[in-house]
């Protein structure tokens, strides 16, 4: 009977170690994207950021949705600087997109760190 409360306790540290290298491993920043608006000519992205203050690039590569399955791309690496800085911000990319549905690519690449890759997002816009 000894051996119960010694497997319980021996399950609690393992579920404590596995939580404590959850929480290292997550980091104390993120990065998330609103819903993209496209108007007059420029697509805005509302971008919430909470970390310390990052100079980026915003790499853009944008689809329009022909049919179900096929798609012509439309916009291909295009670049916009920025700078993350703790709270709600947007980036902004001038293109013309004529009415039709698209698939918009966002990476966000560090610029100090020989452009390593944040996180990048994927988003469905409708153009009418």
């Amino acid at each position: 009977m000894e051996r119960k409360p010694l497997l319980i306790i021996a399950g609690l540290v393992c579920l404590a170690a596995v939580i404590g290298l959850i929480i290292l491993f997550t980091g104390g920043t993120s990065l998330t994207a609103g819903t993209s608006v496209y108007e007059d000519g420029v697509l805005t992205i509302p971008v919430h950021y909470n970390g310390e203050p990052k100079d980026v690039w915003f790499l853009y590569n944008i689809f329009r949705q022909d049919t179900l399955l096929s798609s012509t791309q439309v916009c291909e690496s295009e670049s916009v600087l920025g700078t993350l800085i703790q709270g709600d911000s947007v980036t902004e990319l001038q293109i013309d997109l004529s009415p039709g549905e698209y698939k918009v690519f966002i990476y966000v690449l560090e610029r100090d760190e020989g452009t390593k890759r944040i996180t990048g997002f994927i988003q469905n816009i409708q153009i009418r």
